[in-house]
């Protein structure tokens, strides 16, 4: 099954080269033709894993909850209260980016899969535990589906990725986190913490460069000084060949200021405490 994720998120691993690459992955059998195409109709007495490869299928197609902004679609694979929290998240308008920064499924914002399999449910009593496996970009990482059973049906109940976190935990932060008021630069650096749209990151100065974490990610990436143009002090990482994340400041106490991501979507930055 090939299937184009073009995912407008903000930053987990806010991040990203491009928002339009190519998502492949087979997925180890279809789902059967009598499942509904949409709308909130039920998987009826289905396997945990039905539902599971019913949700990839639909959302590699650019269609299901976190695409069509349906309750009724989000209720199909969600029980509450996530279901809650997505079609909360749902309501923004369609120039902001989503709580989660990168694709729900497959905690990334670019794809590019191949290996995909969705494993036999581990059911125990009512509640069961689907393992989605798949490598992107060569890197191979598992998502785990919490599940509960509500009468003949199985639902969704949270979704873990391998950075520790969970779809419902990113949407609890991003609803309780109060903004972080910016706070003068003590070293005049483009060091500590920094609130960067919907989530935030880490700078620590090493050598001639400067090493950012963000806090729903893994792993790191390393800005360099560029310079200053009419925008203002541009610290700049190269993902991939001639892409580019970049942070600008306003002046040289990099205290405020925005952050283009590789795609070109731009979030505002400010010194966090």
């Amino acid at each position: 099954m090939i299937a184009a994720v073009a995912f407008s998120v903000a930053c987990t691993t806010l991040p990203a080269s491009s928002t339009e690459n190519t998502a492949t992955n087979t997925p180890p059998s279809e789902p059967p033709n009598s499942l509904p195409e949409g709308g909130g109709g039920e998987i009826q007495g289905a396997e945990p894993q039905t539902l599971i490869t019913e949700l990839h299928k639909r959302h590699d197609a650019q269609k299901g909850p976190f695409f069509e902004r349906k309750r009724a679609t989000i209720d199909r694979f969600f029980a509450k209260p996530l279901a809650d929290m997505i079609w909360k998240d749902e309501q923004r308008p369609n120039d902001q980016v989503s709580a989660m920064g990168a694709d729900p499924l497959y905690d990334a914002q670019d794809i590019q899969l191949k290996n995909f399999k969705v494993s036999d449910g581990e059911v125990v009593a009512n509640k069961a535990t689907v393992n989605v496996s798949f490598e992107n970009f060569g890197k191979t990482q598992t998502v785990n589906f919490e599940m509960i059973r509500q009468g003949a049906d199985w639902k969704i109940t949270d979704i873990k990725y391998p950075g520790g976190y969970t779809l419902a935990g990113v949407y609890l932060e991003n609803a309780t986190e109060p903004e972080k008021p910016a706070e003068p630069s003590p070293s005049g650096e483009f060091e500590g913490s920094y609130r960067v749209g919907p989530t935030s990151c880490t700078v620590t100065p090493i050598k001639m460069a400067f090493e950012v974490r963000w806090v729903k990610g893994s792993g790191s990436e390393i800005y360099n000084f560029e310079g200053r143009d009419e925008k203002g002090y541009n610290f700049v990482a190269e993902p991939e060949p001639g892409k580019y994340n970049v942070f600008t400041f306003k002046d040289e106490n990099y205290d405020s200021g925005s952050f283009t991501r590789a795609d070109g979507k731009i979030f505002p930055v400010s010194r966090g405490k």
